[in-house]
């Protein structure tokens, strides 16, 4: 098998997995409970919060475990802007933010807030272009650090920066998702950040989200307290234990990049050997996502020829589920250029043996493939 789709999931790995199963048949108690079996279970979500922490840069107070990045993203996203709704009633976004934040944004408005989506230009979302838009009515900044469709990079502590020598009470978010233990991702002057497990090989059904000290992020969930009333509910206990083993497990985060740089770059070189190819990610995005589009045929068309291989690429988002990309329409792309969209993305265990069959599957399909379009 060869698995290049790890922005939409990562395979477990054997720390995480082994983590899981221990915590949850040896230390299952409610980490609320005051006897033994309950203190044990918070010492081991203790720890795991300070991994994650410090990972992130952040102290362990600011870290709240949740079930997602699309939770984390909601729960920042819905506090931070009701939080600062008697003086600000804008909030500034870029036009392809991931479906977790696109849509709780425009949730947003019809409470009331008026919703600016700053769209790409030639791929990126320039900063400039979203602080022309800020100001003294502007609750909330929304910018993901990296594209999960494209790779596109926003220097989000930079923009964070910028903001605040605006206007210091507006909220900054960053849905750090697919960046997390990828890209280096200084908190700076961010307020919220979301990061999920399931891309760094935990578990899905864990997520993070930091929160700066002192921020003011009004409650939108309720229940008996935990994670300090920011996401009440029992805690997974297990799958925390194993978000943080992934973390440890990482290693050499700098070393894994600068070998998915390699393969990301041979990849482009092949790519542009083919006549019916755009390559549709800026040269400055992370290495770990690269999209193009095969012109002349559907993507799933072609997904399910690589399939058939056992080669796993995407044709977009896997929150999509099948839809037109809205990251390729906001960049401008034709019909033709978003129904040919491919994205693979890599992992620190992806291989050039994982390539040779990708591109291998790609000559295949554009000889037997019938076109959809002439």
């Amino acid at each position: 098998m060869h698995y290049l789709d790890n922005a939409a999931t990562t395979s477990v790995c054997p720390e995480a997995a082994a983590r899981a199963e221990e915590v949850l048949r040896e230390q299952f108690g409610n980490p609320s409970s005051l006897y033994d079996l309950g203190v044990r279970a918070e010492k081991t979500l203790s720890a795991a919060r300070a991994a994650v922490a410090k990972a992130l840069g952040a102290k362990p107070s600011e870290v709240y475990f949740t079930a997602s990045g699309t939770e984390s993203n909601n729960i920042a996203l819905l506090g931070a802007a009701r939080a600062r709704k008697a003086w600000g009633d804008c909030i500034v976004t870029t036009a392809y933010e991931h479906p977790s934040v696109q849509n709780t944004l425009r949730e947003l408005r019809t409470e009331g807030f008026r919703l600016i989506e700053v769209k790409p230009v030639a791929g990126e979302i320039r900063p400039e272009d979203m602080l022309a838009q800020v100001d003294g009515k502007t609750a909330l900044v929304a910018a993901m650090r990296v594209n999960n469709e494209t790779g596109a990079m926003i220097d989000v502590a930079a923009l964070a920066a910028g903001v605040k020598s605006i206007n210091r009470r507006t909220a900054v978010h960053c849905d750090g998702v697919q960046s997390f233990l990828k890209e280096p991702a200084p908190l700076g002057q961010i307020d919220t950040m979301a990061v999920s497990g399931h891309k760094i090989h935990a578990p899905k059904g864990v997520g993070a989200l930091y929160v700066r000290t002192g921020f003011n992020l009004k409650q939108v969930l309720f229940g008996g307290g935990q994670e300090r009333g920011i996401r009440p509910g029992t805690e997974n206990v297990a799958f925390a234990a194993a978000m943080a083993a992934a973390v440890e497990a990482a290693g050499d985060t700098a070393a894994a990049r600068a070998r998915v740089q390699e393969l990301n770059l041979r990849l482009r070189r092949e790519l542009e050997t083919f006549q019916n190819v755009r390559i549709n990610s800026p040269g400055s995005a992370s290495p770990y996502i690269l999209n193009f589009s095969f012109l002349g045929y559907r993507s799933e068309t072609v997904l399910h020829l690589l399939e058939s291989r056992g080669v796993y690429v995407s044709g977009g988002s896997a929150c999509s589920k099948g839809q037109r990309s809205h990251t390729l329409t906001a960049m401008g792309l034709t019909d033709q250029e978003v129904d040919g969209g491919i994205r693979v993305s890599f992992c620190s265990g992806s291989g050039d043996e994982d390539l040779d069959a990708l591109l291998e599957g790609l000559r295949e399909a554009g000889k037997t493939l019938m076109r959809a379009y002439r």
